[in-house]
């Protein structure tokens, strides 16, 4: 008896065998790209990374491969029928999206149908491009570093780090889309092209715009600002500092580098921290909103003010930009800064939420800004006194 329960077992160990793979017959997808396609409703781009491609099996290589389908499990089989190796989406972290395609909000249909599985969508961080996504892929790899160890896909840790750059992922963008009680903003990248560009809240043209960062590199495509959505529908383009300003208000600013002009012509740098939650409330006109900020001066190396003169004087700068931000926002429909969040807790019941119409009151709203900064000292440079 005990003979044969060891073949039982011993054929069981085996039969799982005879299904396995072997590490090196699968190649990984790293992101994932949808766009309009030519002669099917969809161009799905896959970046993808081999491993053991090098003559002592230890190179990554990456290539960039696509196809046309009506949904992106048709892609996905079209693609593994073609492509030597079994494609795995169990390392995919991006999403990047055509700026054409989500300007008219077709992506929706799309993305319910083929993104319904959570094993797929958990880990996807969602972006927009300005440019054919083959391009921007391509523009993230390169032959000095096959390894993509340096490209900016790190979407989390640049915003985190710089404050330049929304963080989103899958998950959370159908959130915004379907809740109603936020609009989404999304990273946005694109292949430089070495021109400045005024974004939909205007002021100073800054060169922090995905593809209009003036860099020369053998990294082509930049990720910079954000794209604005109005539910499922792209509606505008933010750069770095007034993305950074929106981030502020939804509590996802932890730190980042402010530029602004003093009196006397010069660029001041500022660094800024997160010193506490933002404050949102209802007033008798409208809402307060209430933001608390570390600041330290970066540059110059001395400036025409007291402590208290830059203090009022960052703070009034940054009041007027929430305002200018917010102005254009209200004016595209789209609630990015999330006062919907807000709105809504004044209701008890969901239906009630969902039969109010909360964009009809936005497009009227009254918002107050009041920025309160603690300005910290460094004594190896005399900046303030």
């Amino acid at each position: 008896m005990r003979r044969l329960l060891i073949v039982f077992v011993s054929a069981l160990l085996c039969a799982g065998c005879m299904h396995s793979k072997n590490l090196d017959e699968y190649a990984y997808v790293l992101n994932v790209g949808v766009e309009r396609g030519t002669t099917m409703p969809y161009l799905v781009t896959l970046l993808v990374s081999v491993p053991g491609a090098g003559t002592d099996g230890t190179e990554v290589n990456n290539v960039v491969i696509a196809a046309e389908a009506r949904t992106f499990s048709e892609a996905a089989e079209t693609l593994n029928a073609a492509y030597p190796s079994r494609l795995s989406f169990a390392r995919a972290s991006l999403l990047l999206l055509s700026e054409e395609l989500v300007r008219e909000g077709a992506q929706s249909e799309f993305l319910d149908f083929s993104f319904g599985k959570p094993d797929l969508w958990q880990n996807l961080r969602v972006a927009v491009t300005d440019g054919p996504i083959r391009e921007t892929f391509e523009g993230w790899t390169s032959d000095s570093d096959p390894s993509l160890r340096k490209i900016k896909t790190s979407v989390g840790e640049l915003a985190e780090r710089s404050g330049l750059c929304a963080d989103i992922g899958y998950s959370t963008y159908l959130e915004c889309v379907r809740d109603g009680r936020i609009d989404a903003l999304l990273a946005y990248a694109g292949v430089n092209d070495w021109n400045l560009r005024e974004d939909m809240a205007g002021g100073d043209a800054y060169p922090y715009l995905g593809g209009a960062l003036l860099v020369e590199s053998t990294l082509k495509t930049t990720t910079a600002g954000s794209a604005v959505f109005d539910g499922a529908r792209m509606v505008g383009v933010l750069d770095g500092q007034h993305t950074m300003a929106v981030l502020m208000m939804t509590d996802a600013f932890r730190s980042g580098e402010l530029l602004c002009t003093l009196p006397d012509g010069r660029t001041m740098s500022v660094k800024l921290h997160r010193a506490r939650r933002p404050r949102m409330q209802w007033t008798g006109e409208g809402m307060r909103a209430e933001l608390y900020l570390e600041a330290d001066v970066i540059s110059p190396q001395t400036v025409p003010m007291t402590s208290e003169e830059c203090k009022a004087f960052l703070e009034s700068h940054l009041e007027q930009m929430l305002v200018r931000v917010f102005t254009a926002l209200r004016g595209a429909n789209s609630d990015a800064m999330g006062f919907g969040r807000l709105a809504a807790k004044r209701f008890t019941t969901v239906e009630a939420w969902e039969a109010y119409d909360w964009k009809a009151a936005y497009r009227t709203l009254s918002v107050t800004f009041s920025v309160h900064i603690r300005l910290a000292h460094n004594p190896r440079e005399p900046i303030l006194e």
